[in-house]
């Protein structure tokens, strides 16, 4: 039987189809996720093609990983005023803020699943460096970090790299989170996703957990194969974790991006990163990733009413990675 499944918190809903189902090998991508260039800009040996680089870190007097300003930013730090027509149904700002690229290795042929735990915790804590000196602008408000793979995750380069855009706004889409957090703490006095994470491990939706961190397919999974991973301890973003924390989120985003590659032949995904801003109402908004493989198209359905038909039930996601 199908069921329609509203997200833990917000007003976003989605159709589980098993009638439509597959089996996770049904599943399996086939196209060829390499975007074709005769010159990598990100492989060692071309890093004067890239922009000005903004930090680096090195290992054997070699970088490992290394971050620059992206060459075609989707926002710029030039300063503007606010435009409004008479109306009132046109406005705009400047799209003020940084875009930037982090590579996570030099070797082009490995991706972040190939790196070390270790490696991925050395990764993780460029991003936070690059979150916290950006948030030093007064003007920025949010930065969102995210990481597209293969040509339908919308990766533009095959070299593997994470980029970030800071704004000077929090977007709705993680507003929508830190409000439907807020409301939950206010009635139950407890962060949502500390409780969502605790009671989806003792489901069947429950994948990988350890002291420190869990993993799972949420309830109204989106896109098929979806997990979601958290510090189990209550942290606002990648700053406040311990080491130990890192390296078990580390370990369980490995492991998770090995299943799919393995099983399903390298599929394409998106990895959405939240964590929340320093205001004080934001702090519960419970640092979490969001691992989205891109396996099924989004048609007139979805995109008119805002309702997703998933084939892949949560249920059997989570047993395909546990299995």
């Amino acid at each position: 039987m199908n069921e329609l499944r509203k997200d833990y918190l917000l007003n976003r809903w989605v159709i589980i189809s098993k009638g439509r189902g597959k089996r996770p090998q049904d599943f399996r991508h086939e196209e060829n996720r390499e975007v074709k260039s005769k010159v990598c800009f990100f492989c060692p040996g071309n890093e004067h093609l890239t922009p000005p680089e903004i930090c680096r870190v090195e290992e054997n007097s070699e970088w490992i990983i290394r971050c620059f300003p992206n060459k075609f930013p989707a926002v710029t730090p030039e300063e503007g005023k606010l435009i409004e027509n008479s109306g009132n149904f046109l406005t705009s700002i400047p799209a003020y803020g940084e875009h930037e690229v982090i590579v996570e290795t030099p070797e082009h042929d490995k991706n972040i699943d190939d790196l070390s735990a270790g490696h991925i915790v050395k990764v993780l804590d460029v991003c936070s460096k690059r979150i916290e000196e950006s948030m030093n602008d007064k003007k920025i408000k949010y930065v969102y970090i995210f990481k597209n793979w293969g040509i339908e995750g919308g990766a533009s380069l095959s070299h593997t790299h994470i980029q970030l855009i800071s704004l000077p706004q929090v977007p709705g889409a993680v507003q929508e989170k830190i409000s439907a957090s807020k409301k939950y703490d206010e009635k139950n006095k407890s962060c949502p996703y500390c409780d969502i994470s605790n009671a989806e491990m003792k489901t069947k939706r429950g994948i990988f957990e350890d002291e420190h961190a869990a993993s799972f397919a949420p309830f109204a999974s989106r896109f098929p194969f979806e997990v979601w991973i958290m510090p189990k301890r209550h942290v606002k973003g990648i700053k406040d974790m311990t080491e130990a924390e890192k390296y078990s989120f580390a370990k369980i985003l490995k492991k998770i991006l090995m299943k799919l590659k393995t099983m399903l032949n390298d599929p394409p995904y998106n990895i959405l990163f939240y964590f929340a801003p320093d205001e004080s109402d934001c702090s519960n908004l419970h640092f979490h990733v969001e691992i989205c493989p891109r396996l099924a198209k989004w048609a007139g359905f979805e995109f008119g009413s805002g309702i997703v038909i998933n084939t892949m039930s949560p249920e059997d996601a989570a047993e395909f990675y546990k299995s």
